[in-house]
């Protein structure tokens, strides 16, 4: 979701939304996901990391135009809030990234994913629950049944 700088600062390795979100990106987000709503000074303040103002804020516009953050007008200045919790945040990178998996890698993807969570009990547990409560689709449909969207 990060372009420019931001993606050439992520690390190899860095995994959940730190893989998918630049530093700042994510740092930000977090503020906002712990204070609820600020404008780009008490942002700039609680990341404690030296960022330059206008750097947060530009950052900040970015999250707004990809959808993560809302602001509204108070004054000569803008509060900004976020638009979804973290957790639906989580829940849709994940499924982004799982059906791009799925769609590049088709029966291996899925293979391989059982495979990452036949070790873990509690996962196989909750893969297997999850699976119990999809019905088959119609034979010869040709389409996939899906969980429901916050089943993950």
């Amino acid at each position: 979701m990060s372009s420019g700088r931001e993606s050439a600062e992520r690390e190899p390795g860095r995994q959940g939304l730190a893989a998918h979100f630049g530093s700042l990106e994510l740092a930000i987000l977090n503020v906002m996901w712990a204070k609820g709503e600020t404008d780009v000074a008490g942002c700039a303040r609680d990341l404690d990391s030296g960022q330059a103002y206008t750097t947060v804020k530009t950052v900040m516009e970015r999250l707004v135009v990809k959808g993560l953050l809302d602001r509204r007008k108070e004054g000569r200045q803008y509060v900004y809030w976020p638009r979804q919790t973290r957790r639906e945040v989580e829940q849709r990178v994940a499924a982004e990234q799982v059906r791009q998996v799925v769609d590049g890698f088709g029966d291996l993807a899925v293979a391989n994913f059982v495979r990452a969570v036949s070790g873990d009990a509690k996962q196989l547990a909750h893969v297997r629950a999850l699976l119990a409560g999809i019905a088959d689709p119609p034979a010869g449909s040709g389409g996939t049944a899906r969980p429901p969207e916050g089943a993950a």
